[in-house]
């Protein structure tokens, strides 16, 4: 299930109140659920589309720091921070394929047998 439909799911079972519809339901989308997962996509590129023109317009006035401070100030909560992608996620992934790995599964195993791994400098 995507991230989108995981959200739309999330959003009809909270109005209905109770568990409206269940995840192993989402292939036979209803229309409705469908428009719903569509109008979240739509506002999760507006959402990315302003701060990308917020990041630009900080990005415009690096070299005033008291331009970007103010501009910062008011537009911060804006810009969408996109978490780092796992390095081991992306080796493992390329390795047996995404859908059949969580990094920080594999993470939490090692370290319960006091194993770690760290980037190379």
């Amino acid at each position: 299930m995507s991230d989108i439909e995981a959200k739309s799911l999330a959003l009809v079972n909270e109005e209905a109140g109770h568990e409206y519809i269940h995840a192993r339901d989402m292939a036979d989308k209803s229309y409705e659920v469908k428009a719903l997962c569509r109008a979240i996509e739509q506002h999760e590129a507006f959402k990315q589309e302003v701060s990308d023109a917020v990041t630009a317009l900080l990005d415009r006035f690096l070299g005033d720091g008291l331009s970007q401070g103010v501009i910062n100030g008011h537009l911060h909560q804006f810009i969408i921070r996109k978490p780092k992608p796992d390095p081991l996620f992306n080796v493992l992934a390329d390795t047996y394929g995404a859908s059949l790995i969580d990094a920080d599964q594999l993470r939490a195993a090692l370290k319960a047998h006091g194993l770690e791994i760290v980037p190379c400098k």
